[in-house]
């Protein structure tokens, strides 16, 4: 199997895997909002805040590390050291992630207390440290099947984590009145914490027999501490930072709607919608590239260790274009329909007016994306710590600034700022490094203008057909389908995507191919 068609295969298991564990997630978050309310989804989001910092702590970039070093054994053809290099991270990862672990039992009081001030917090702070060495041991073992391109056996211990995390939840909150929402928030955290542990019995089972294909063949032992520390510490240090800032940043925004006159219910309520609500609905159809991505980095980790300037520029070329292709659409369906989406969902105007107002910035978001991952995989992480760190900074002070005197209406303006100018930053960047040019018109104003004229269409027949979109879940499926349709269609009639294009993915998926590189 050629390099390209081995990518394609890769990403198209990781992409189906990762869209069925989306669709059960947002339906899941549906179900969870509903059961626990807005109020309770607001406390959970905090407390997913810390857990959000927990998980930081206790990978300390060492997932990252194994991807890239694992990648580039591989391409020098040293199966063995690949080996030993998955071996000592997983090491690595145990013993960082168990310090962590009592790290956070301990200071659980603290930490909900004080730290997101609200007493009803603090359990399930002490139970979600419980997951921690389980899940960056994971993390790790999930870099090692990506780096070695096995794909299917972290598929389906994804897919068994997230059934029994939904199963062990409602299981719990199958009697829940809506009162406790202390206990709400604990039984979620605690599903969470049993899928993890589950997760990470799998993953290592199938990791102890997958690693005996990488016995043979010769062996040039490597500095792994060096290497391992000089890829992962600045990825680390960098995201304790921007961890540690995005969790102030999430608790200071229920104390600015405060601050801002807004009801303490109302406050955690407002929260609640945004990060439990509209982030899910806005970050679903990220599973096709967030699946992509994880591909992406050990490609260009190979392209690096061979040095393969013109293969890094074309890879280049190929991903973001697809990618400006991809953001662009999902960005003007989800704000086409952002109004019957938030009324099918959760029977919320508020959830469709805030999905509105955000759903442009998904063209930013998932080019940065993307944009991140070619950086790492060409030792360029350095960079993106900068950026990280930056963007970190500059939404923390001006969700300071500006929440407290413009309520939720400031905390959408810190969002979109942040995210832009972390995406101008990334372009810039990656464009120095590969010589890649970003092409303006075709991957940007035409995807508009297809996309603008996709809705007009697709609305239009369906209003004269059955009266408009309705506010049905099925009409609502075959609104969005029509207009994804008409959109692949209309790129395809203005040259935005070629022959050449369908070609590429028949001779991936059809026709055979002699070995070789893409």
């Amino acid at each position: 199997m050629t390099t390209l068609k081995k990518f394609f295969v890769n990403a198209s298991i990781m992409s189906i895997v990762s869209v069925l564990l989306k669709i059960v997630g947002v339906y899941f978050s549906v179900w969870l909002s509903r059961t626990i309310g807005e109020e309770g989804m607001g406390i959970y989001g905090l407390t997913s805040s810390v857990y959000r910092l927990g998980i930081t702590f206790a990978s300390s970039g060492i997932g990252f590390a194994a991807t890239r070093i694992i990648a580039e054994e591989l391409e020098k053809k040293n199966p063995r050291e690949a080996l030993r290099a998955a071996e000592k991270c997983i090491l690595y990862s145990f013993m960082i992630g168990f310090a962590t672990s009592v790290f956070f039992f301990t200071c659980s009081d603290f930490l909900g207390n004080v730290f997101l001030g609200d007493v009803r917090c603090v359990s399930s702070v002490r139970i979600m440290s419980v997951s921690l060495p389980f899940l960056v041991m994971s993390s790790v073992i999930n870099a090692y099947f990506t780096g070695v391109r096995h794909l299917v056996k972290p598929a389906v211990c994804m897919m068994l984590e997230q059934a029994v995390r939904v199963g062990v939840t409602m299981l719990l909150l199958r009697d829940f009145d809506g009162e406790n929402l202390e206990w709400g928030c604990l039984a979620v955290i605690l599903g969470g914490v049993i899928a993890e542990i589950f997760s990470f019995l799998l993953s290592y089972t199938f990791y102890l027999f997958d690693r005996r294909t990488l016995y043979s063949g010769a062996h040039n032992k490597t500095r792994l501490g060096k290497r391992v520390s000089s890829i992962a510490i600045p990825v680390a240090l960098s995201s304790y930072i921007r961890s540690g800032l995005l969790t102030v940043e999430h608790m200071m925004i229920p104390s600015g709607l405060r601050r801002y006159g807004v009801d303490p219910s109302r406050a955690l309520g407002l929260y609640g919608i945004i990060s439990g609500m509209v982030f899910p609905v806005l970050f679903f159809p990220s599973a096709f590239l967030y699946a992509a991505s994880d591909l992406v980095m050990p490609e260009f980790a190979a392209c690096h260790a061979s040095k393969n300037k013109k293969r890094t520029l074309r890879l280049t070329n190929k991903v973001m274009q697809l990618t400006s292709f991809f953001s662009v659409g999902v960005a003007g369906i989800l704000y086409g329909y952002s109004h019957e989406l938030g009324t099918v969902l959760y029977k919320s105007r508020d959830v469709g007016i805030y999905l509105k107002m955000l759903a442009p910035l998904v063209i930013f978001m998932f080019f940065d994306h993307l944009a991140d991952a070619i950086l790492k995989g060409l030792d360029k992480q350095l960079s993106v710590v900068g950026f990280n760190v930056i963007d970190s900074v500059i939404s923390v002070l001006l969700v300071w600034i500006l929440v407290p005197k413009f309520g939720i209406g400031g905390y959408i303006f810190v969002v979109w700022f942040g995210e832009v100018v972390n995406c101008i930053m990334s372009t810039v960047s990656l464009v120095k490094t590969t010589g890649v040019r970003i092409r303006l018109f075709n991957w940007l104003i035409s995807p508009l203008i297809a996309v603008g004229t996709s809705l007009i269409v697709s609305r239009s027949v369906l209003a004269l057909l059955h009266g408009g979109v309705g506010g049905n879940g099925i009409s609502l499926a075959v609104a969005i389908t029509v207009t994804a349709l008409l959109y692949a269609l209309i790129m395809r009639l203005i040259g935005c995507i070629t022959l050449h294009d369908y070609h590429l993915l028949t001779r991936i998926f059809i026709r055979k191919e002699k070995n070789g590189s893409a």
